[in-house]
């Protein structure tokens, strides 16, 4: 799907808005050929910075086998919806586009796993904005362009 498709939908997803402030979340992660893999609680905060357009935030997934993952992005706006990301796991920069009610964000990630063990995993999330407190991503993670796993993330947002 085109991040175009998304033009003039409202309410607007502004990750420099939305990111700001305290938010709280809830994930469940599935295989593609079905079956739930895992659930997370988030608790994150964002701050904005007006004079460079970057987003300072921090989300931490706590999964339900006890393991937890820190992520501290800085979300940088290059032009109006466009929008590139980095993380210190990140394999190169995460790179978003903004249209309407969306957000589209690609990147790679060497990312934790319950073993001790990490993979550099490719995730595809698309953030919808249900009200200026609410989103829904629907993301895809995997590895050589293959996706395995489906996560569905809900974010409530309190400042």
């Amino acid at each position: 799907m085109a991040i175009d498709a998304f033009a003039g939908t409202s309410p607007l997803f502004l990750p420099e808005k939305f990111f700001v402030g305290r938010l709280e979340g809830w994930a469940v992660l599935e295989s593609f050929v079905g079956g739930l893999l895992k659930r997370a609680t988030i608790s994150a905060h964002g701050e904005f910075d007006p004079n460079t357009d970057t987003v300072l935030f921090t989300e931490t997934y706590a999964f339900d086998d006890g393991r937890s993952d820190t992520l501290r992005w800085t979300i940088h706006k290059l032009t109006e919806g466009e929008y590139i990301g980095h993380e210190n796991r990140l394999e190169g920069e995460a790179v978003g586009q903004q249209a309407g009610c969306a957000f589209h964000w690609k990147y790679t990630r060497d990312t934790p796993q319950g073993n001790g063990k990490s993979f550099k995993l490719n995730f595809d999330d698309w953030f919808y904005a249900i009200d200026d407190r609410a989103c829904i991503v629907r993301g895809s993670a995997g590895r050589a362009g293959i996706p395995f796993a489906t996560a569905h993330v809900t974010y409530r947002k309190f400042s």
